[in-house]
């Protein structure tokens, strides 16, 4: 028995010295909240793949460039040869077009402080001409018949010039005979205050790059428009004999009623034809004159268009230079001139007496005839 006792004391001894050898003392686990198990250390994430369409949207936008000399000149060209009457249209033509109710898309590119003071046109829509180019989508279509007007007829002779090349051509006309100011003095109603904000049509995509030349144009067009009047050329043209003068007339009118001395002979319809005889540097003096003002400003903008800086045009033109009595050379007309000059003065104040363009009703008539002395009557019908 006691030998067996001995036994199973020697055997825990040997499996107590096992146990210390191989792992010393055991502790108990520290208890923790949450589950028993530790888990596994998180994979790293790799981020999807970006599908087809994923990568269309996130590759940068084309870089738009301004329009090359080539495509100006297609835009312009195109614009040149497609316009009828200088794509001008008189205020009573207007009215009338308003009234039987196939009124255009006006568009008005006064300044707002402009708009607020004196009103605008019923229907317009106002974009101040130095917003023009920012604001393409707020016009209609190309194939739109629309009207641009202003306060005398100056600026939106530059905005049509502008949108013709973007792609209007003969649809966008320049309200004539004073513009607004016309349009005032011939007793056409005027709605007080500014009109709703434009809306955006998007109803034309003119060439990227075409339309960036043509905003850069409108946004750098320069205090007082470009206007240079009579007195202030030939004060210009003593002071620096080296301006450039343009004369955008056609060769009979040249021939007709001479010209400016020094001018060079660039006719508005052949101007971009004629581009080799352009200024060579884009930031000399130019000034460009034509028979009223209408022409030259839209060769002004044009040249604007293609980069050149000191530009302007002679206010109402080659007749204002002759009236203020500055030299003229050649000429075949200059034997009629006292005449023409007699003429124009009569019709001057016959235009300025005027009340209700000189027009009497049957009723007014029929009273008039009535009073004593009664009118003088003149029936000029032909004898049958």
């Amino acid at each position: 028995m006691k030998s067996r006792i001995s036994w199973l004391m020697l055997m825990v001894l040997i499996i107590g010295m096992f146990i210390s050898a191989c792992g010393g003392q055991v502790t108990e686990a520290p208890v923790v909240d949450g589950p028993a198990e530790t888990e596994e250390p998180a994979e790293p994430t790799q981020e999807p793949e970006p599908t087809e369409e994923v990568m269309e949207e996130t590759e940068e936008p084309a870089v738009v460039e301004p329009a090359s000399e080539d495509q100006l000149d297609l835009a312009y060209s195109e614009f040149l040869s497609s316009m009828v009457k200088y794509n001008t249209i008189g205020v009573d033509t207007l009215a009338e077009n308003i009234t039987e109710g196939t009124a255009p898309f006006l568009l008005d590119v006064r300044n707002v402080e402009e708009v607020e003071e004196n009103g605008y046109i019923e229907g317009a829509v106002l974009i101040p001409l130095g917003e023009l180019g920012d604001n393409f989508d707020k016009l209609p279509g190309f194939d739109t018949s629309s009207v641009a007007y202003c306060g005398s007829g100056w600026r939106c002779t530059i905005a049509m010039t502008g949108l013709g090349a973007l792609g209007y051509h003969e649809n966008i006309l320049s309200l004539k005979d004073g513009s607004f100011g016309g349009w005032v003095d011939a007793g056409y109603p005027v709605v007080d205050g500014l009109p709703a904000e434009a809306e955006v049509l998007d109803a034309v995509d003119p060439d990227p790059s075409l339309a960036l030349s043509l905003q850069q144009m409108f946004s750098s067009v320069p205090d007082g428009y470009g206007v240079i009047t009579a007195d202030d050329l030939a004060a210009a043209l003593a002071e620096n004999p080296d301006m450039i003068l343009v004369d955008v007339r056609t060769a009979s009118e040249v021939e007709e009623n001479g010209y400016i001395e020094g001018a060079n002979f660039i006719p508005l319809e052949e101007i971009i034809d004629m581009k080799a005889d352009w200024p060579a540097d884009k930031s000399a003096p130019v000034v460009i004159y034509c028979g009223s003002g209408h022409r030259s400003t839209i060769a002004m903008t044009i040249l604007w268009t293609y980069g050149y800086s000191d530009v302007h045009s002679l206010k109402d033109g080659f007749g204002a230079w002759k009236e203020g009595g500055f030299p003229v050379v050649g000429g075949t007309a200059t034997e009629e001139a006292d005449v023409y000059a007699l003429l124009d003065q009569a019709y001057e104040e016959f235009l300025a007496g005027m009340v209700k363009y000189n027009t009497i009703g049957l009723n007014d008539l029929n009273l008039a005839l009535g009073e004593e002395p009664p009118p003088f009557l003149l029936d000029v019908r032909n004898v049958d």
